[in-house]
């Protein structure tokens, strides 16, 4: 004969069941976190001085500045930062017409680094990363924020590569 289980003894059963998943998940070995990403933007850099170096090429070589403000904590910096690289139409309009400068905006919120630049290149408030585009002599000719040029997981090529392109003839 089964013995009959009454609404005391299953609360009981059910938290010894709960008690030995919880032993079993602490003795279980931590699952080896997943690698981080190199790093792309450069904390202790003088981005100042490099946005004035960048202008003066520019001007030389009859290109915009590209401004891509982020951080190395930012997944979706690396993503842009990672189509840049893969992708051969973006990377082509990069290397012709634009010079690109990375902007870290801090790895800590207490502790941002560059918010002069957020503000005076209007990106404040955009989330990250986002966009400032500079004219051969430095003037700001257009701040985005890169949520629009998003798709699914990612950005996308087309909106991205449309963006570069539109900043060209200005």
């Amino acid at each position: 004969m089964k013995p009959k289980i009454v609404p005391a003894d299953r609360r009981f059963f059910w938290l010894l069941l709960a008690a030995a998943l919880v032993l079993l998940a602490a003795m279980l070995p931590a699952q080896a976190p997943t690698a981080a990403k190199p790093a792309i933007y450069d904390p202790g850099a003088d981005v100042k001085a490099q946005i004035a170096v960048a202008v003066k090429r520019a001007g030389a070589e009859e290109r915009n500045v590209l401004l891509l403000f982020g951080g190395n904590w930012c997944p979706w910096c690396h993503r842009l930062h990672e189509l840049f690289a893969a992708d051969a139409a973006i990377r082509k309009v990069l290397a012709e017409r634009y010079v690109l400068l990375l902007v870290d905006v801090g790895e800590k919120p207490g502790q941002p680094l560059n918010q002069d630049l957020v503000e005076l290149y209007r990106v404040k408030g955009f989330g990250f990363p986002a966009l400032a585009v500079l004219d051969k002599q430095g003037k700001l000719l257009c701040a985005q924020s890169t949520g629009v040029l998003e798709k699914g997981k990612g950005h996308d090529p087309a909106r991205v590569l449309a963006f570069l392109t539109l900043q060209i003839g200005q």
